[in-house]
């Protein structure tokens, strides 16, 4: 698995930057027309298409020493979604201790994720959610069984994993919210546009998310 950067490039998104969700779905067309659809895996992957515009000298700093850090495609980092950055329901409010019913790995310790689409009913397979690896230090909430829980509660902010000591039983159920930001990696060559003596455009800056940075 390649490297991955703790950093991040949220500050050098300007208006006119876009972003993408889009699932991995094998079709097969038979010749009378129909489809058979196959789910490759039940995750959403983000793309960003971003756009940055700085003076000369920031541009380097913000993204082309990042990219070269990373050798292009090579490594992971952090970005910040300005949509969808919180476990909130929009996405943008304060997280709470009962954003998300979090997934127990073993005993007491829990997988931060997000779950999207729960305002309707969903498919018989259920809600799509988006596993939380790179969560922000400091904006974690948890809870067992409504109720807030501070002591004994560590988080991996670079694998998103919460352990609660002493473990809750099995029974349990343990809530959390936390702000987020999403691992990606550059999907492409950096392009800069020299339109004025001391300042640079960069176009098309593509990011992937990764699934399991």
């Amino acid at each position: 698995m390649a490297e991955f950067l703790e950093e991040s490039i949220t500050g050098a998104i300007a208006y006119g930057s876009s972003y993408s969700d889009d699932y991995s779905v094998e079709i097969t067309r038979t010749a009378g027309g129909g489809e058979y659809r196959k789910l490759v895996h039940p995750y959403p992957v983000r793309r960003f298409r971003l756009i940055v515009r700085s003076d000369i000298a920031s541009v380097g700093a913000k993204i082309l020493n990042l990219y070269h850090r990373c050798r292009g495609k090579y490594a992971g980092f952090r970005v910040k979604a300005l949509d969808d950055f919180s476990t909130s329901a929009d996405g943008r409010s304060a997280p709470t201790m009962l954003d998300q019913v979090l997934p127990r790995l073993s005993a007491g310790i829990y997988q931060l994720r997000k779950v999207y689409g729960m305002d309707k009913a969903g498919l018989t397979i259920g809600w799509p959610e988006r596993v939380i690896y790179k969560p922000v230090a400091g904006t974690l909430k948890i809870a067992v069984n409504g109720v807030l829980t501070v002591a004994g509660v560590t988080l991996d902010s670079t694998t998103g994993r919460v352990t609660i000591a002493p473990a809750p039983l099995i029974t349990d159920v343990v809530t959390g919210g936390c702000q987020f930001d999403i691992p990606v990696r550059f999907d492409g060559v950096i392009d800069v546009d020299q339109f004025a003596p001391a300042h640079r455009d960069i176009k098309n800056v593509e990011l992937v998310e990764l699934l399991n940075p």
